[in-house]
């Protein structure tokens, strides 16, 4: 009978928890300001509980694989340009409208900068 109760409590604890995330599933308009210059992108995010995947990318769209964490979002983006591959990672903070997202991003082994996101759909 113990068993059952800590096993529902236990249910509904994770129950509310899922029920408290953001949902951040769409498409964000991404501008990245890295110490030489500026750069935009799209990112598309499809939202699974905490896990988020999607593409993100200019003209070339890279799949990305993330996580919610209550209001702050994390993820990266495996590149290749010009035969060059690399990793990018993003992590930043939902407003509480739930509009934008502003954070660090870097370009592993490279260039660090920062970037803010808004939703476009």
């Amino acid at each position: 009978m113990k068993r059952i109760l800590v096993l529902t409590m236990v249910a509904m604890f994770s129950a509310l928890a899922s029920a408290q995330l953001p949902n951040v599933s769409g498409t964000w308009e991404l501008e990245m300001m890295w110490p030489e210059t500026n750069s935009t992108g799209q990112c598309t995010f499809q939202q699974e509980g905490v896990n988020l995947t999607g593409t993100c990318g200019g003209a070339d769209r890279f799949p990305l694989k993330g996580r919610v964490d209550g209001n702050r979002l994390s993820w990266q983006v495996d590149v290749e340009q010009g035969g060059a591959t690399g990793r990018m990672e993003f992590s930043g903070e939902l407003n509480r409208e739930g509009t934008a997202v502003r954070g660090s991003c870097s370009v592993v082994g490279a260039n660090s900068g920062t970037f803010t996101m808004k939703r476009s759909r």
